[in-house]
């Protein structure tokens, strides 16, 4: 039993013995390793040049292929032999040099290998280092080193920590970060290299050169972020692009890759939000789209928003700007030239621009459209087309615009700009100083009709006159933002309306300043009818995008405030004018009225005056003038009042007036106290019409020294004759011995009744003497004589009645005389002329008789005579004896 029991050990031993002779042998023999490389890497088509180490600590394989598409210098791997037992064996590390891998292949193979490996695969390493190594990627190198930490290859990789250093044709690079299931994130400094730059960045400077990048690849698709602070256009210095974030997109089956970047644009002053789109092809190839919104405007842009559209291939680049009611086209070869077509809604642009050698000129012509909005009621046909041409230096810039009779020249240099512009015979001299962001504008326009004549933008009715001098002043900052202070002062000016409405005026002034659309007018004064209408109190007007006009305050003589709005595109108004205390006051009136009006207008037609006018008080010292008058004060004209034509134009009226208190109108013969209650009423397609009744509450008329003293009276106004109102007037005239004489004049104005009465009781012919002459016909003519003295009292009397009738009310006659009778009593003569050759003379002093003179020529002139004790048919022959 002890002999088996010894032969067993003995053979045990013999066996363990032997095998960890072998297993020594196989561990740690180096042709073991040799003979297992030989068998097995060639089965999967690895080749080797050496093979060096054991199967328990690791092996060095030198000058090693994959297929063509991986090659390795020299290759370490290093193990612990008990961690290669597990089913995930885990290798201490992996070391290649000089490592070169054709990625296209490998991609190629990739779905294959994918197909063909029906075991699934697992292994642990916890270095990896990786130097000097290249990758081919689509003809192109890439060159790097790289060190990995806990890495884990099983379905997927997996890596704890990576650093990499890669030299590519775009950009040296430095990165960290780490990869879980196949997707490697991290951060990076990119550095692009000069060819990128130059390819692609060469319009841009910036600071720092080196990027900081964070990155996110997969095996489908990198995506690459980063940011600048700012960023300035190499030939554009004042344009500063400002916090940049730019997103580089690439997908490694396409042959391109994408750039999404969102950015601020500033230029002098202007702001825009930009996001970008872009297609960048490897051959230099761009496809890019920009959307636009401007956040701050210092130029008054017609638009909020633009889009751009880039497209560059390798002969040309171009792009399109769309804005509303805008389009650009650019394109361009080398970017030095330019060639550019713009439209709008207001003109078309076809130009050329070049910058080379540092000077920059454009080149083109600007065609306006003759149904552009705010334009299309003019005639532009001799501003259709606008000859442009500016160029510029780092020293001066030179500029010129012009059309058949319009130009303008403006040069710049250090010292500032100056310029000359001209429309027709007119000058507006330029000064200032783009810097400081100002100009001067000065001009002396003679003739504005003659300036509107020559631009041929004169007004549409041909039958208004209107012409005037002006002489302009304005001072345009644009710093922070646009601002106009300007002074137009018109020496004279006028305006014909007709035969009969002719208004000039002199002196007239505007003064205003103007920023962000809005309007504020300092001071004005100017004159209608010698009428000065003025304020001195400042007047704020609002202008929006579509040009509507806000009357936010306007002030006209300081205390009537108009409010509302006016639309000149197609000609309409609705503005409130209201006044608690509004004061009038010149050579014709001081009054002061309570005023509440609504006006409104369409297509530059008033529509519609209403609301009420409230006279305070005042005194009116107005006085009608006499049209046709002759100054000679032995001849008197008297002309009949006429009917206004009726005119029905579409205004509705409704207009109430009336007042607190009586008002006082005084002139040199006139001084009494009216309170009215009239009401201006019109419908759509009648004529206007005057209701109401103009109460006389007291007062006198002087004439020639005569005081007439009114009762109370009334003028009642019916219909649209308001020329031609209805008279209830009563007057006293009180003489020295103490005899009322009363005065009532009745009917219509232009065909009054007068009647006279007396107290105590007097004839209508001592009536007559007493206004006259102040005392009976009996005392101041002696009717008895038939000498001198009667005729000298004759004429005396037609006298007196001539500058009587000349200072009163109309009276339907043309000449009067005073005939003395035979028996000494009064008799008169009265003409009235129809026409230029017939006029009727009626006589009465012994007899009646009527004569009807006709003028066959300025000599020959027949008369026929009609009296109560025959008829008679006379002809004269008229000489005149100077």
């Amino acid at each position: 039993m002890i002999k088996k029991t010894y032969t067993f050990l003995h053979l045990s031993t013999l066996l363990a013995i032997f095998i960890s002779t072998v297993l020594f042998f196989v561990l740690f023999q180096k042709d073991v390793v040799e003979y297992l490389a030989q068998k097995y890497l060639k089965e999967y088509d690895v080749e080797y040049k050496h093979v060096e180490g054991t199967l328990f600590s690791g092996v060095l394989l030198k000058g090693v292929k994959y297929k063509n598409s991986v090659e390795i210098e020299e290759l370490r791997v290093g193990y612990n032999l008990l961690m290669l037992i597990n089913p995930a064996p885990r290798l201490n590390f992996i070391n290649a040099v000089g490592v070169y891998v054709d990625a296209d292949r490998i991609l190629e193979m990739q779905s294959k290998i994918a197909d063909e490996s029906s075991a699934a695969f697992a292994l642990n390493v916890s270095k990896l280092s990786i130097n000097k190594a290249k990758i081919k990627y689509k003809e192109e190198i890439y060159s790097l080193n790289l060190e990995g930490s806990d890495i884990n290859f099983r379905d997927k990789i997996d890596i704890q920590k990576i650093a990499l250093q890669a030299h590519t044709p775009y950009a040296r690079i430095s990165l960290e970060g780490n990869v879980k299931a196949n997707r490697a994130r991290g951060k990076s400094t990119v550095l692009p290299s000069e060819n990128f730059y130059h390819k692609y960045l060469d319009f841009l400077i910036y600071t720092p050169n080196e990027l900081e990048v964070t990155f996110d690849m997969s095996t489908k698709k990198a995506e690459f972020k980063t940011s600048l602070k700012s960023a300035v256009f190499k030939d554009i210095k004042s344009v500063l692009l400002n916090n940049l974030n730019l997103n580089i997109i690439y997908n490694f089956n396409d042959d391109f890759f994408t750039l999404l970047s969102d950015y601020a644009l500033l230029y002098e002053g202007n702001e825009v939000s930009l996001e970008q789109k872009s297609m960048i092809m490897f051959d230099g190839k761009i496809d890019s789209e920009i959307k636009a919104k401007i956040l701050k405007d210092e130029m008054g842009l017609p638009f909020e928003s633009f889009t751009v559209k880039i497209k560059r291939d390798d002969n040309i680049t171009e792009a399109v700007f769309d804005a509303e009611d805008i389009t650009l086209n650019v394109q361009t070869k080398d970017f030095k030239t330019f060639l550019l077509k713009a439209q709008s809604i207001y003109a078309d642009l076809d130009a050329k621009l070049k910058t080379e050698d540092n000077v920059f000129t454009l080149l083109g012509e600007l065609y306006l459209k003759s149904d552009a909005p705010y334009l299309k009621e003019y005639n532009l046909q001799r501003f259709s087309k606008l000859n442009l041409f500016i160029s510029r230096t780092k020293e001066k810039t030179e500029a010129n615009i012009s059309a058949d009779i319009f130009s303008l020249n403006l040069f710049q240099d250090e010292k500032g700009v100056t310029g000359v512009g001209k429309a027709g015979s007119s000058k507006f001299d330029i000064k200032g100083n783009l810097n400081e962001k100002y100009l001067k504008i000065e001009s002396n326009i003679k003739s504005l009709k003659m300036l509107l004549s020559e631009l041929q933008l004169g007004m549409t009715d041909d039958r208004v006159f209107f012409d005037a001098s002006a002489g302009i002043k304005a001072e345009i900052s644009f710093k922070e933002r646009v601002e106009v202070n300007a002074r137009v002062d018109i020496p004279w000016y006028k305006l014909e309306l007709d035969s009969k409405n002719t208004y000039t005026g002199r002196d007239a002034f505007f003064e205003f300043f103007y920023a962000d659309k809005e309007i504020s007018v300092k001071r004005y004064a100017f004159e209608v009818m010698e009428h000065k209408i003025y304020s001195n109190k400042a007047s704020k007007i609002d202008i929006n995008e579509n040009g509507d006009i806000e009357l936010k305050e306007f002030w006209v003589y300081d205390n009537l405030l108009v409010k509302g709005a006016l639309k000149p595109a197609d000609m309409s108004a609705d503005v409130s004018i209201k006044s608690d205390g509004f004061n009038y006051i010149s050579d014709d009136a001081n009054v002061s009225a309570k005023i509440d009006l609504h006006v409104g207008a369409e297509d530059g037609s008033l529509r519609s005056v209403t609301g009420d006018i409230e006279l305070l008080e005042g005194v009116v010292k107005y006085i009608p003038k006499k049209e046709y008058a002759i100054g000679d004060e032995d001849i008197i004209i008297i002309q009949d009042i006429k009917d206004d034509e009726k005119k029905t134009f579409n205004t509705e009226l409704n207009i109430r007036i009336s007042s607190l208190k009586p008002i006082r109108y005084k002139t040199e013969e006139v001084d009494v106290l009216f309170t009215p209650n009239l009401v201006l009423y019109k419908e759509l397609n009648t004529t206007m019409q005057l209701l109401g009744v103009l109460y006389i509450n007291s007062g006198a008329v002087t004439i020639s020294q005569r005081e007439f003293k009114f009762d109370e009276s009334e003028i009642y106004f019916y219909d649209e004759k308001y020329t031609n109102p209805y008279l209830n007037l009563n007057l006293h005239y009180y003489t020295l011995d103490n005899i009322d004489i009363e005065i009532y004049i009745t009917n219509r104005a232009n065909s009054p009744v007068i009647i006279f009465s007396s107290n105590p009781y007097l004839s209508q012919e001592d009536i007559m003497s007493y206004i006259l002459f102040g005392s009976s016909a009996s005392s101041a003519f002696d009717t008895t004589a038939k000498g001198s003295k009667t005729q000298l009292g004759t004429l005396a009397l037609g006298a007196g009645l001539k500058e009587l009738f000349n200072k009163s009310a109309n009276l339907n006659i043309d000449t009067l005389n005073i005939l003395t009778n035979e028996d000494g009593t009064l008799g008169y003569e009265i003409g009235k002329r129809f026409s230029k050759n017939i006029r009727v003379v009626y006589r009465n002093d012994a007899i009646s008789s009527i004569t009807l003179q006709y003028a066959l020529s300025k000599s020959i002139r027949v008369d026929v005579d009609v009296k109560e004790t025959g008829q008679g048919v006379g002809i004269y022959y008229i000489k005149d004896f100077n």
